[in-house]
Parts: structure tokens; C-alpha cells; sequence
């Protein structure tokens, strides 16, 4: 079963380094995979039809053939009926390079969802992948339990897929949801697949959110059944964080990645309060009750004593960022914390927190945009 990462998001790629950082990082495990198909990379997605330039497709070249194996995919944007030899000239030259497998990718496209695009859509990719010895991935248009229900032509769109699809050939599935809290429709994804589900993992993916990170663990999060990937950050430390604990949810020891730098108190703070989409760390929700406690009057106890140190940390935290792998990218998220906390501090220490908080946050200088504070439902 392969168990790895997909460099699947929205935002600037990683770059050649970085990419061959998380391939060593991966290849620990039993049957490490990689695959890469990062929706800003232009030929990739938008310019899928232009071959890759010479520098850049060296630089994928190298990832293929090691350790991690590295499947390599196309996203044919708005494509015609006989665009296929485009896609399979480039899609044939990686396997010539020595990639483990081939994907085509039909997520995120602007058309309805009906039994008549899935057979285009298998048309095509049957005809760009004939002949290959490769595993072969493909992503549908319908890649979640939500989207049955809520694209127009959802089920007739799998009920094509899944009669169409080549024997052996995978397809996506990213769970419930596009974000999926737990990965609970196993068995319903193969019935409406036709076979078991790829998992695309959106658990740690921040595209959707860019002013969040999520750095949960993931203990019992590996279906076991199917090949998974986890969809990192496209802030490569976040990334490279998360691969450490995909490598701790396979059983392997939960070791800190040099490149991730010494700071390891600062990563515990951030992983409190940027955990998973929907809940805070193991003490964090303790940590903002108690906060929330002392701002309304109750007694701080040592929240302040607390506080005190949380700043301290983060604030050394952030200044040496920009010292390890793509930290620049985490800096502003880093410093976003370290605000706050320095702001909730000041306010628990003045007379009135409440009207303390609000003059820092909303007043003196006003902490959110016009529009993130309306969509907050705070007009």
C-alpha cells in the first residue's frame, strides 16, 4: 500500500530542494510515494498542452527512479476530444524517466457533472495511458461524498465512471468531504468508484484558509485499506512538520526533521492553536478558556505567568524562521500568534480588559480586514 504525500494545492509550488527534502523525509517508509501535481504549476494544469522547459523538467526528472516512488500527473484544463496526444507525449516521457506510476487529473473543472463528461473524460485518459506499464491515478470530477449530492448529475457521473474505467486503474477520493473530519465512507466511495479509493487527504491542506496552518498528529487517520496521500501546505515547513507525523502514524519514531529547526517550543504553540480545521491542541482549548476567563473578570491565576513566557517563546520563534527551509512562509502566521498573545497580555493587565481588547483589536488599529470581519459575522 502506498503511503505518502501529494503536492496537490493551490499556491506556488515547492521548490527542486524542497521537493527532494520531503522525497528523503518519506523514504523511510515501508512504500513511500509522491505524487505531484501542484494546481499553480502551469503546465500542469493551465498549460498542460506546452512541454515542460528544459531546467524544470530536469528537476523532475531527478525525483524520479529513488527511493520514494514518484508518480507524475497532468490536469488537462478545458481540454478537447483530440488534445490526448499532448497528454500522452508528456505523461509517456515521464515514464521514460523512470516515474512509479501516472495520474490525469479532472478535479476543479468548470462543467457539470453528468454521465456524458465522464465518458469524455475516461475517453481521453484511455487514450493518452495506452499501453502504459504504469499504475495509473485518476482524480473525477465527483472526488467526495458531498459533491454526489450537491453536483448537478453527481451519481449518473460515478454510475459512468465507474462502468467506463479501465480494470486496475485508481481514482481519487478525498472522503465525505472536500475536508473531511475523518475518513469514515470507505466503503461507500468503493461502491460508488468500482473499486477501492486513492485517498487525497485535505486534512493538513491550507489553500482554502491562507492565514491558518495546520499541524495536527495523526494517529488513526491511515485507512490501512488503500493507498493514502496526505495534501501538505504549500508553506513547505508546515509541510515537512506534517510528514513527520504521517512517518509517526505508520509506526515509525516520531523524529524532529533537522530542517525544521531547533525551536521546538514555538512549534508546540502554533500546533495548540493552528491543530486541525476545526478543534485547537490538546491544552489549547483549556489555554483560550482560561484567557477568556481573565479577560471577563475572573481571576488570571497564572495566565499572565503563562502569557509571559508564550511570548517570549514565540517571539524567538518567529525571529529565527527565516533561518530554516521556507520559513519566510511561516513568519507572518508566527507573528500573527505572537501578536495576539502579546495584545491579550496587555489587556488581562489593564483595568478594563474587555474595552482594553477591543481599543487594541478594532480601534487603535484595526486587526482584521473589512471583509474577513463581515464574513466573521461581525459587521
Amino acid at each position: 500500500m502506498y503511503l505518502g504525500v501529494i503536492e496537490g494545492f493551490y499556491g506556488r509550488p515547492y521548490s527542486p530542494r524542497q521537493r527532494k527534502i520531503l522525497l528523503e523525509e518519506l523514504s523511510s517508509l515501508d512504500s513511500p510515494a509522491y505524487f505531484y501535481a501542484p494546481k499553480n504549476d502551469p503546465r500542469h494544469r493551465i498549460l498542460w498542452r506546452e512541454p515542460y522547459p528544459r531546467g524544470e523538467w530536469k528537476d523532475l526528472e531527478d525525483c524520479m527512479g529513488g527511493a520514494t516512488a514518484f508518480f507524475f500527473s497532468i490536469s488537462p484544463w478545458r481540454f478537447q476530444d483530440g488534445e490526448w496526444r499532448h497528454a500522452r507525449e508528456k505523461l509517456l516521457r515521464a515514464e521514460d524517466a523512470g516515474a512509479a506510476g501516472l495520474g490525469i487529473l479532472f478535479d476543479d473543472v468548470p462543467e457539470t457533472s453528468a454521465s456524458e463528461l465522464a465518458e469524455r473524460q475516461l475517453s481521453f485518459a484511455k487514450r493518452a495511458l495506452e499501453g502504459t506499464g504504469l499504475p495509473v491515478v485518476l482524480c473525477p470530477s465527483v472526488y467526495c461524498g458531498e459533491f454526489v449530492e450537491s453536483f448537478p448529475g453527481g451519481e449518473e457521473y460515478l454510475r459512468a465512471w465507474r462502468k467506463d474505467i479501465p480494470p486496475g486503474w485508481k481514482s481519487f477520493w478525498t472522503g465525505p468531504r472536500v475536508v473531511s473530519p475523518s475518513l469514515s465512507d470507505l466503503p461507500r466511495a468503493m461502491e460508488l468508484l468500482g473499486s477501492p479509493p486513492v485517498i487525497w487527504d485535505n486534512l493538513l491542506a491550507t489553500d482554502y484558509c491562507l492565514r491558518r496552518v495546520f499541524l495536527a498528529g495523526l494517529s488513526g487517520r491511515n485507512p490501512g485499506s488503500c493507498w493514502w496521500f496526505l495534501n501538505t501546505s504549500e508553506i513547505f515547513p508546515a509541510a515537512l512538520h506534517a510528514v513527520m507525523e504521517l512517518k509517526a502514524s505508520a509506526g515509525l519514531p516520531r523524529e524532529w526533521p533537522e530542517a525544521l529547526g531547533e525551536h521546538s517550543r514555538g512549534w508546540e504553540l502554533m500546533g495548540e492553536f493552528h491543530h486541525s480545521p476545526w478543534n485547537t491542541g490538546e491544552t489549547g482549548g483549556e489555554i483560550i478558556a482560561r484567557l477568556s476567563g481573565a479577560i471577563r473578570g475572573k481571576d488570571p491565576g497564572d495566565a499572565v505567568a503563562w502569557l509571559d513566557g508564550a511570548v517570549e517563546d514565540m517571539s524567538r520563534f518567529a525571529e529565527d524562521l527565516p533561518l530554516i527551509e521556507g520559513g519566510w512562509e511561516l513568519v507572518p502566521l508566527a507573528r500573527d500568534l505572537y501578536r495576539s498573545l502579546s495584545i491579550i497580555r496587555k489587556a488581562i493587565l489593564s483595568p478594563d480588559p474587555v474595552k482594553e481588547l477591543d481599543y487594541l483589536m478594532r480601534i487603535r488599529l484595526p486587526y482584521e480586514n473589512p471583509m474577513a470581519e463581515l464574513a466573521a459575522g461581525k459587521p
